[in-house]
């Protein structure tokens, strides 16, 4: 029989292993652990963790980032929640958004975490396009607006657009990061873990800057 716990240990270095530091300006990460952090965004608590399709399995057990914050914070009522966007599907909700800022007003830090939701990809489908969800990009921009000391955490199976990069000091990339990326996320912004993984294709800012872009039959 396999051992659950060390299956969800190897699961947790793999997440670690594959996550990428697409930027951190300032030395923003790793996050202290007294600080008043905002944690914004469904997925930190409803993660993104596997494809859809016939990649879909059941975890062993399935680790929440903010939970998993939680345990490694000197205080876990500083660190609190908003969830931005309903994770299914994403659609605008300006509610949503006003609330997320307000939190992130009144902290010292905010972790938003974005991507994309599973109707946006999958192997049954081509991608139409290379966009987050509007309600997570005008998330992004609006809680950059409120704290100047943001870091975008990245849920996504492939490369995106990211037209805010500019704004926010730190951004991590993990992907698709299976049952246990929600501590290992958590391991990478408190410095507990190196995000060591690289990038294994470009990111490219706009569909247009890929020179194969005009040669791709369809859309």
């Amino acid at each position: 029989s396999i051992d659950q716990a060390a299956h969800h240990q190897l699961a947790r270095k793999a997440a670690i292993e594959s996550s990428v530091l697409l930027k951190n300006e300032g030395q923003l990460l790793p996050l202290p652990t007294s600080a008043n952090i905002a944690v914004i965004g469904a997925f930190a608590k409803q993660p993104r963790y596997q494809g859809a399709g016939s990649s879909q399995v059941t975890p062993t057990r399935l680790d929440s980032a903010f939970e998993s914050m939680q345990t490694l914070i000197s205080d876990p009522t500083t660190l609190r929640y908003a969830p931005g966007y309903e994770p299914t599907h994403s659609k605008p909700d300006s509610a949503l958004i006003d609330e997320a800022v307000a939190l992130a007003r009144s902290a010292d830090i905010a972790v938003v975490f974005a991507g994309l939701p599973g109707i946006y990809e999958s192997e049954g489908f081509d991608r139409q396009h290379m966009l987050l969800p509007e309600q997570h990009d005008r998330l992004i921009e609006a809680i950059c607006d409120a704290n100047p000391n943001t870091v975008v955490v990245l849920a996504n199976g492939a490369p995106v657009e990211m037209p805010w990069i500019a704004r926010p000091g730190a951004v991590l990339e993990s992907y698709l990061s299976g049952q246990a990326g929600g501590a290992a996320v958590a391991d990478l912004l408190f410095g507990r873990a190196n995000p060591c993984g690289k990038l294994a294709e470009t990111f490219p800012l706009k569909p247009s800057d890929v020179l194969s872009d005009q040669w791709v039959p369809g859309s």
